[in-house]
């Protein structure tokens, strides 16, 4: 019997091709970012047809770090032209995320003068890929992470528990090896099935406002004010130093302050007898890999590809691999620590106050006018 002539399998081909219309159809409007405040943001920005001069990709270090009107203002007096720039860094190490928004914005828009890429200490390190990565994978992603296989672990939990505990008996590392396979074809399987469940999603949260709009958390009533804030200051994402994570944030600043004098934290340099992490490249593979990527993007469509380091709070300074890989394939923009590891600079250990943010925006504008 021809295997079509089962019902079951009719049955079964009619749902695999439903569920690729789905995820082709909420691939398209991105609607896997609709619950949450920061990716919400970043899909009402990508969607925006407006062009933008420069895009800024990282993680929260950059979404609370960087201020476009700030650096809009600043490369207009210097430049005697107008600029537009877009705050697109999600919460969390997102180099891979970065990488997947810079295709889609050029699949849309044109490209535009430069893209500056977030660099640090801790976030080029993170072994573990980011918790929200598979709602901006496509298709075409899913075919080159089981490819590449980029990430070390699965998620932070996976990563302690695997660093505390290393396997004794894995004979030439085939286990590690098989588990790492295993673990992208899962992300792949999770991305290829997410189409019915953002369909159903974005559905329930449009019934839930009245058919006003997508964005809806049960447990957050300032979900909309949030995005429609952040969008209004082009995704920087502001938080007010007077605010209970404002404020608990100073606190773990002026505990480090006094452990680590300010004079100390300015003239430290690497040193030499550290481990250099970003020299292992089972450990950067990520990093590294969509870093490179960025560049390819960059020569393709002629945009000037810019790295910002975006230091911790009176923390160490990049290491010697990281500056020599990120000065290979772009510019590296290193701002002057005098300033950042001021106190006042810093709204907690990983993120930059409001003056902070507005001293590191004007930097950056100075630096690409200069050679614009």
């Amino acid at each position: 019997m021809s295997f079509l002539n089962s019902k079951s399998a009719r049955a079964g081909l009619l749902y695999i091709a439903l569920c690729a219309l789905a995820f082709a159809w909420t691939q398209r409007e991105q609607l896997g970012l609709i619950t949450d405040g920061r990716d919400a943001t970043i899909r009402e920005l990508m969607r925006d047809p407006a062009p933008a001069d420069v895009l800024f990709l990282g993680s929260s270090a950059t979404a609370r770090g960087v201020i476009p009107a700030e650096f809009e203002e600043r490369a207009r007096e210097l430049s005697g032209q107008p600029w537009r720039a877009l705050n697109l860094a999600p919460f969390g190490a997102g180099r891979h995320i970065g990488f997947l928004e810079l295709e889609r914005w050029l699949e849309a828009h044109a490209p535009p003068r430069a893209v500056v890429v977030e660099v640090g200490v801790t976030s080029d390190l993170v072994g573990y890929m980011h918790q929200m990565l598979p709602r901006f994978m496509d298709a075409s992603d899913c075919v080159r992470v089981v490819r590449e296989r980029p990430h070390r672990f699965r998620d932070a939990r996976e990563m302690s528990r695997r660093l505390r505990s290393p396997v004794r008996f894995d004979p030439w590392g085939a286990f590690a090896a098989l588990d790492r396979v295993a673990m992208h074809l899962e992300l792949a399987l999770e991305v290829l099935g997410r189409g019915p469940e953002d369909l159903v999603r974005a559905a329930f949260n449009f019934a839930c406002n009245g058919g006003e709009s997508l964005y809806y958390k049960p447990d957050d009533s300032t979900l909309r004010s949030t995005v429609q804030a952040q969008v209004a200051e082009r995704g920087y994402c502001r938080i007010g130093p007077e605010s209970p994570e404002g404020l608990a944030g100073k606190q773990l600043v002026l505990g480090r302050a006094a452990k680590t004098p300010y004079e100390e934290a300015v003239a430290l340099a690497w040193n030499p007898d550290s481990a250099d992490e970003f020299a292992d490249e089972s450990i950067s593979r990520a990093a590294r890999l969509y870093a490179r990527q960025m560049r390819r993007l960059a020569e393709r469509h002629g945009m000037r590809l810019c790295f910002l380091e975006l230091p911790n709070f009176r923390g160490r300074p990049l290491s010697p691999a990281q500056v020599a890989f990120y000065r290979e394939l772009g510019e590296l923009l290193e701002p002057d620590k005098a300033v950042l590891y001021r106190e006042e600079s810093f709204q907690d250990l990983g993120h930059l106050s409001v003056e902070g943010a507005t001293h590191l925006s004007r930097f950056v504008a100075e630096r690409l006018t200069a050679r614009d």
